[in-house]
């Protein structure tokens, strides 16, 4: 019985953990690790798991951590700085320029899709940061691929006013 309400557990919040865990380290190879070990703590901690109103905080805590955990590691850090040594050895003052416009341009989107409905928050988000296609995002949301197409064009054209309130132009 343990085993099937676990089961049960994962396959209803899978999909709000993973982008849960996307939102901290940026990178769906990674979430994939970092769930599979929340997937690991749920199953040998869910005996010590006491009220079951709270199941949701509880696994979002969970994840919150192991992401928290991943983020700590040295391993990332030293990563992290080796990767921008070796872009900004070989680049130009013009590169570096236009891959800081880049930059600020991919934080302002991100901005904008954080000020929109949760719905409209992931599908945009693995739409435009990961170049994810409607039947790839209707995978990762266990949603229709119907659902996807509805949710991206509104929320484009959300996005859009949100970018038109704040005069800037797409």
């Amino acid at each position: 019985m343990k085993e099937q309400q676990i089961e049960q557990i994962i396959r209803e919040y899978e999909p709000e953990l993973r982008y849960a865990a996307f939102r901290y380290v940026r990178n769906w190879v990674v979430v994939d690790d970092i769930m599979q070990e929340v997937f690991l703590k749920i199953f040998l901690k869910f005996h010590s798991f006491r009220d079951p109103s709270k199941i949701k905080a509880w696994l979002y805590k969970i994840t919150r951590n192991q992401c928290i955990d991943y983020l700590r590691s040295k391993v990332v850090k030293a990563t992290v700085l080796m990767e921008d040594i070796e872009v900004l050895r070989y680049t130009t003052s013009e590169n570096i320029e236009k891959t800081i416009v880049e930059k600020f341009d991919r934080e302002s989107l991100y901005e904008h899709i954080e000020a929109l409905p949760k719905d409209y928050k992931q599908t945009l988000s693995l739409y435009y940061f990961h170049d994810y296609s409607y039947s790839e995002i209707s995978h990762v949301l266990s949603k229709d691929i119907s659902f996807v197409k509805n949710k991206l064009f509104r929320g484009k054209r959300l996005l859009k006013k949100v970018y038109e309130n704040n005069k800037v132009i797409v």
